[in-house]
C-alpha cells in the first residue's frame, strides 16, 4: 500500500476508533485550552504553536484509551455498539492491540518531552487501566465516580498547562469540574444496560434498576452537581442558563425512550460539559 494511502487508512481507522468520544476529551480540553491564553502577551505564533503541541497530547490521550477500552469490551460492543471497527470487522483485535501500543508509547513520549505533563499523563493512564483491566472499573462507583472524576482532571489540567501555569482560579475549577463529572457521568451507563448486563458490570442502572438509577441522577446527582460547580465559581457566570440545562438533562434522564434516546441523552451531556467550559474561559477573557 503507498505511505499516503497507508496514511489516510490510519487517519480514518483513528476516526472510527474515536469520534465519538471527541465532546468528552479533545473538544472541551480545546476549549478550556483558550482560557488559559487570557493575559499572555505572546506572539500568536507562539499560542498557536503551544495549541498544537497540545493537540499532539489530545490526539493519542482519547485513542490509547478508545483502543484499550474497545479491546477489552469487544464482547459488550457486539450487543451494544456492534458498528465499532472491532465488532464491525473493519479491524482485527490484534490490529487493534498493536495500535494501542504504538498510541501509548506516543503518548507516554510526548510527556517526556514535556515533563510538565507527565503527572497527568501517567494519571491517565492509570485511570484507563483501572478502567479496561481491573474488576473495579466494572462498578458504578469505580468507573464512574473516580476514574471519571481523575480522567477529567488529566484532561483540563493538562488542557491548561500546555498553554499557560496553572493559577488557582483554573485549579478550582478544573476540581469543580472533576465533581461535575464524578456525580454526572452514570448518564452515559443508561443506554449500556444489555451489553453491561451480559458481561458482568455492576452499573447504576444494574444495582438500582432503570427507573431508579434515573431517580438518582436527575434528583441527587445533577441537583449536587450544580452545587459543586457553584462552589467553583462556575454555576454564577450564567446560572439561570445552567440551570435550564440541567433541568433539560434531568427531563431526559427520566424519560425511558430506549437506549439510542439514552444516546443522544449522554451526546447532549457531553455537550453540557463542553458549554461548562466554554464559560469558564469567556470568564477568563472577561467577557462574562
Amino acid at each position: 500500500m503507498p505511505v499516503f494511502a497507508q496514511v489516510a487508512h490510519e487517519i480514518d481507522i483513528f476516526f472510527s476508533f474515536s469520534w465519538r468520544d471527541w465532546s468528552a476529551s479533545i473538544i472541551p480540553g480545546s476549549i478550556f485550552a483558550v482560557g488559559a491564553m487570557r493575559g499572555l502577551t505572546l506572539p500568536l505564533t507562539t499560542l498557536v504553536a503551544r495549541y498544537i503541541f497540545l493537540v499532539t497530547w489530545l490526539t493519542p490521550y482519547i485513542y490509547f484509551f478508545t483502543l484499550l477500552n474497545q479491546v477489552t469490551s469487544v464482547d459488550e460492543d457486539m450487543i451494544n455498539k456492534p458498528n465499532r471497527p472491532i465488532p464491525s470487522g473493519k479491524v482485527t483485535l490484534q490490529g487493534a492491540q498493536r495500535r494501542s501500543i504504538a498510541a501509548f508509547s506516543v503518548f507516554l513520549g510526548v510527556a517526556l518531552y514535556e515533563p510538565s505533563l507527565l503527572p497527568e499523563t501517567l494519571c491517565w493512564i492509570s485511570t484507563t487501566a483501572f478502567l479496561c483491566l481491573t474488576s473495579y472499573g466494572n462498578h458504578w462507583f469505580g468507573k464512574n465516580c473516580i476514574a471519571m472524576a481523575t480522567g477529567a482532571w488529566a484532561l483540563l489540567s493538562a488542557s491548561w498547562k500546555a498553554i499557560s501555569p496553572s493559577t488557582p482560579t483554573s485549579d478550582t475549577r478544573i476540581y469543580a469540574m472533576c465533581g461535575w463529572a464524578a456525580l454526572t457521568t452514570h448518564i452515559q451507563d443508561l443506554r449500556d444496560v444489555k451489553g453491561d448486563a451480559a458481561v458482568g458490570r455492576m452499573t447504576l442502572p444494574l444495582v438500582f434498576g432503570d427507573m431508579g438509577s434515573r431517580f438518582i441522577i436527575t434528583f441527587l446527582a445533577l441537583p449536587a452537581a450544580c452545587c459543586i460547580l457553584s462552589l467553583g465559581g462556575i454555576f454564577q457566570l450564567s446560572p439561570i442558563t445552567l440551570g435550564s440545562l440541567h433541568a433539560i438533562l434531568g427531563h431526559r434522564v427520566l424519560r425511558q425512550a430506549g437506549s439510542r434516546y439514552d444516546h443522544k441523552t449522554y451526546m447532549f451531556y457531553t455537550y453540557i460539559f463542553c458549554f461548562i467550559l466554554m464559560l469558564s474561559s469567556m470568564d477568563s477573557h472577561g467577557l462574562i
